[in-house]
């Protein structure tokens, strides 16, 4: 009778842990339902930029090349802007030319805010996409947590209800095969707390950072003067490879994936990820918006120097 209330006790134990975790587990399929969450409800292509091609020269802009930079006339290039500052820089001051030149720095004022909007909306889904990731990783984590305290009561119960049953037990016999019975049922909890490694299933079907692992020429999913910006070596600091390239080195350099890790669920449309794997997923994300964004800054200087341009002919 001892024996069978102690396998009676294990296995309520057991259940306990189960149901807890399946509970779980269906949570975590309702929350990762949205795969589509961040993508733009619209997706527009400026066609304007299609034609950038990274190793095309830049076409020779004498007027502006002692009043910019060769970054800042790339970057011109890339917003489309590079024409219309040409034929501003040549006109002279003078009121039959007034006309002429608002127009000119309303076409470019309203390309740079095209491209300006271009680095937000980019942003803005990648920052969207890594909360999504970092979520559904504290609601693993938050189910590994209940499960890991599941396991380590129903061990404590199954050690308590061995030592007490066998302290009011007089049958030696019966008490050795109880001992040995809690013994192992402790331990196989014990086991399951220690190597338990869960996962869910994660969907992404526009993936942000496939390209960037596989450095195509022309990008799909980025915005084409985007794309410009970040395969371009001019636009980083060394200027000895471009921001994409270095984005990518940087994960491997951060043991996020292996220099022959394509197959990863990372870069494909999703697949069965751990907690360490979504972790790894949201940090690659932020490390790629903070490239975006930074972007920002080259923008500024650009401005900066067209409003002085834009006084020079007031």
């Amino acid at each position: 009778m001892l024996p069978r209330l102690l396998v009676l006790q294990c296995a309520l134990a057991l259940a306990l842990v189960s149901s807890g975790c399946a509970t779980s587990s269906r949570g975590l399929a309702r929350q990762s339902a949205e795969p589509d969450y961040c993508v733009p409800a619209q997706s527009l292509r400026d066609d304007s930029a299609r034609g950038l091609d990274v190793e095309a020269p830049l076409p020779e802009s004498p007027g502006l090349q002692g009043r910019f930079t060769r970054q800042d006339l790339l970057l011109a290039h890339a917003a489309g802007v590079l024409v219309p500052l040409e034929v501003l820089a040549r006109l002279t001051p003078g009121t039959d030319t007034q006309a002429q030149r608002d127009a000119l720095l309303r076409d470019i004022e309203l390309r740079l805010l095209l491209f300006s909007t271009t680095l937000s909306s980019v942003s803005a889904e990648l920052e969207c996409e890594a909360r999504r990731t970092a979520q559904m990783a504290s609601l693993l984590d938050a189910k590994e947590t209940r499960r890991q305290t599941l396991l380590t009561v129903s061990s404590i119960v199954v050690g308590a209800l061995t030592t007490t049953v066998t302290a009011i037990s007089n049958d030696d016999r019966a008490n050795d095969i109880i001992d040995i019975t809690g013994g192992a049922v402790g331990a196989g909890l014990g086991l399951a707390a220690l190597f338990s490694s869960p996962s869910l299933d994660f969907e992404h079907p526009r993936n942000l950072l496939a390209d960037i692992w596989r450095q195509p020429a022309h990008s799909a999913d980025f915005p084409a003067s985007l794309w410009f910006v970040l395969s371009h070596k001019d636009f980083s600091n060394a200027q000895r490879y471009p921001i994409r390239h270095n984005v990518r080195a940087r994960w491997v350099a951060s043991g996020y994936v292996e220099e022959t890790g394509g197959d990863a669920p990372y870069f494909g449309r999703g697949g069965r990820y751990t907690l360490d794997a979504l972790q790894t997923r949201a940090n690659m994300l932020g490390e790629l918006q903070a490239a975006v964004r930074l972007i920002h800054q080259n923008l500024q200087v650009l401005l900066t120097k067209l409003v002085t341009v834009s006084r020079q002919g007031d």
